[in-house]
């Protein structure tokens, strides 16, 4: 049952990406495949300017009622063609919820990755949403089982509709 579910997950969320990419016309100079391979290898700039992408060209009206939920969707999407990454979203780590682990499938995956995500609405106070994201992610890095995962790069996005700032932790 859980291998069915992680292939409809799978399907699922690269049919959002291929649709995300066809609705709003990207144009990218890469393929979400050479992006996740780039991630992979090191290069988070890539993955970066593709959810920055993403996230510029919905509408005022799709920010409307947008949340961090939303925001992680497209994430995830986007990082769903990562095929050599076990993606985890919203992990249960002794009773903490990091948003999203990338752990490679095989030790010889040179980059494992941890986001945490927030998303910024007008009326929130950013700085107290990035000192909150950075004391979650120092708080996950103390947890054995985050400890335990190798070549662990750990990263905040901090969305809002004008785009995403990544700050690594």
């Amino acid at each position: 049952m859980i291998i069915v579910t992680s292939v409809i997950k799978i399907l699922y969320f690269n049919y959002f990406a291929v649709e995300l990419q066809r609705r709003n016309n990207f144009k990218q100079e890469d393929s979400s495949s050479q992006i996740v391979t780039k991630l992979l290898l090191g290069d988070i700039k890539p993955f970066q300017e593709q959810l920055n992408e993403a996230i510029k060209t919905l509408s005022n009206r799709d920010h409307y009622g947008f949340t961090e939920k939303h925001f992680q969707v497209i994430t995830l999407a986007l990082l769903s063609f990562a095929s050599f990454y076990f993606i985890d979203s919203q992990p249960e780590l002794d009773n903490k919820y990091p948003d999203i682990l990338l752990i490679g499938r095989d030790d010889k995956v040179p980059n494992n990755y941890m986001f945490e995500l927030k998303w910024v609405k007008q009326k929130d106070n950013h700085q107290k949403l990035k000192k909150e994201g950075l004391e979650q992610i120092e708080g996950y890095k103390q947890l054995d089982k985050v400890k335990s995962i190798p070549k662990l790069r750990s990263f905040l996005l901090i969305g809002s509709k004008d785009g995403v700032e990544f700050l690594e932790v």
